[in-house]
């Protein structure tokens, strides 16, 4: 096994004197379960899509027409909110078609 000398402030000192009383093992044995911890966190570290795709196409339910149905819940919402503002129909209407003319 190699061995290697390591320099610690009295803080980090302190810690590891501390987590090794309290589980009554080694310094030692502190720092190789620290340096395998983070050794596994850093391996662990992938990109969200990485993290995700087991699970992506796993669930098979629900109407598979969300997306289409898009559209029309964006225009009942819009329709509600016009209706809320006291602006009728036509003039929005109006306002539309001058935006995309212009």
């Amino acid at each position: 096994m190699p061995l290697y000398s390591v320099r610690l402030d009295s803080a980090s000192d302190h810690a590891l004197a501390t987590a090794a009383r309290d589980r009554k093992v080694s310094r030692a044995v502190i720092l190789r379960e620290a340096i395998a911890e983070y050794a596994n966190a850093t391996a662990r570290k992938s990109s969200p899509f990485e993290q995700m795709s087991s699970l992506i196409g796993v669930i098979d339910d629900g109407p598979g027409n969300l997306s289409e149905q898009t559209g029309k819940g964006l225009a009942r919402m819009l329709e509600q909110r016009r209706a809320k503002s006291g602006v009728p129909a036509a003039r929005a209407a109006k306002r539309r078609s001058k935006r995309t003319a212009g």
